[in-house]
């Protein structure tokens, strides 16, 4: 059997037992406690994650038939631009083909001036002439003029002789109304 020394210790001893199974207990309520606030901070980090993706979500597809539009948009712009480019390629070729004939227009144009140089003697010769048919005809004018002026008497002068013929021939014409041939 046991002695009281022995019971003593063995109190002891399960009383420690005890006390270290209620600090594990104690341990394991505040690892418990622990896991489960970790375990509701990370519910609640998750909610408001798949919130937040949710919004997102939303959000874009609310906007993403304006960006396609956009998008699509660009590329229409982008391929006019291409197209331009292109346009713009042939012209700088024409151009340059033009530009490349500019030596053979500035001898055409060299040419031209030396035949317009020549004409210009020659105008200049028909501009005296033209002075002297414009002086011929001033005279003619002044004549035409004294020539009108003439036939203006004559004809006031002719209007007198037509009145004085048939102021004249009035007692012919009483001779004649006797006439019996008539």
């Amino acid at each position: 059997m046991l002695n009281l020394d022995d019971d003593e210790r063995l109190d002891q001893a399960i009383e420690r037992i005890a006390n270290i199974v209620e600090r594990l207990h104690a341990r394991q309520e505040r690892l418990e406690h622990r896991i489960a606030t970790l375990y509701q901070g990370v519910a609640i980090a998750f909610t408001v994650v798949v919130a937040s993706l949710s919004f997102l979500v939303i959000i874009l597809s609310q906007q993403l038939p304006g960006m396609t539009a956009a998008i699509r948009q660009m590329n229409d712009r982008f391929a006019n631009v291409a197209a331009n480019m292109a346009h713009m390629d042939r012209s700088v070729g024409q151009m340059k083909g033009n530009v490349d004939r500019f030596p053979e227009i500035v001898a055409n144009l060299d040419r031209i001036h030396f035949g317009v140089a020549g004409l210009s003697d020659d105008v200049g010769a028909m501009g005296a002439t033209m002075a002297g048919i414009d002086l011929d005809l001033g005279a003619m004018a002044a004549n035409i003029g004294d020539l009108r002026q003439s036939f203006e008497v004559m004809e006031v002068n002719v209007g007198r002789m037509g009145r004085d013929v048939n102021h004249l021939s009035s007692p012919a014409r009483v001779i004649n109304q006797f006439n019996p041939f008539r």
